[in-house]
């Protein structure tokens, strides 16, 4: 199946989200395409910012890292300071997606924000974030889904005002990941047998209460959406 490689190995932790949306366009596309600039430590930004420095002559550095054109393009963010550093962003330098447009993207929820860039690509719904909201971002893909998560931290990953309050807006969302994640893991069940198969280690026990219990398939679903915050 078509999809993104990455050329460096330490380069692949990036946001999931953004890694899936682009897999879905090589799939729609039937193209596979190189990632050859993921996640940036700030020493790989300093190394960058080097490069640039070397492939653009007449480009300066500022003293923040920066680096500009001698149009006043910026070249190279700050350290630790460019999207790529905070896990959001992508360079893609396969000549089919350097020349796709944002019209094509938007339907696949991607963006380019930079015209004289058409290598690197974001999530649309990243545009304009805090700094907060990238740092959040970043620190749930580098330290991995074994963490702690509290509701600011989950309004700031998924976009939202991070106010910790889990009024409507965040519920919903909430609801929405939570359907993501059992299409993922494959707990998005259908009937009350489906689960039996699934939980239970000696499920010929307990389907045949499905047809001699009158309830028991509707008790056994009624939990699942109690579970899944459905009821």
């Amino acid at each position: 199946m078509p999809q993104v490689k990455f050329k460096y190995l330490d380069e692949t932790s990036v946001y999931p989200k953004l890694i899936v949306a682009v897999n879905t366009l090589c799939v729609a596309k039937g193209r596979d395409c190189l990632c050859t600039s993921g996640f940036r430590s700030v020493e790989k930004q300093k190394i960058i910012a080097r490069q640039v420095l070397a492939d653009n002559p007449g480009s300066k550095q500022r003293a923040d890292g920066s680096v500009y054109s001698k149009n006043g393009e910026c070249l190279a963010a700050a350290y630790g300071k460019s999207n790529h550093c905070y896990c959001i962003a992508m360079d893609i330098g396969d000549s089919w997606f350097k020349s796709l447009g944002n019209d094509e993207l938007k339907k696949y929820g991607l963006v380019k924000p930079m015209s004289y860039e058409p290598w690197h690509v974001q999530l649309i719904e990243h545009n304009g974030i805090s700094l907060s909201q990238k740092e959040a971002i970043r620190n749930s893909v580098l330290r991995g889904v074994n963490i702690g998560m509290n509701i600011k931290t989950f309004q700031s990953m998924t976009g939202l005002k991070a106010d910790g309050i889990a009024g409507p807006i965040t519920k919903a969302k909430a609801m929405e990941v939570l359907m993501c994640c059992q299409d993922i893991l494959g707990n998005n069940f259908n009937t009350a047998e489906e689960v039996i198969k699934a939980t239970q280690t000696k499920p010929e026990e307990w389907t045949p209460k499905l047809k001699s219990e009158k309830y028991f398939a509707a008790f056994v679903m009624n939990i699942v959406k109690r579970l899944g915050g459905m009821a």
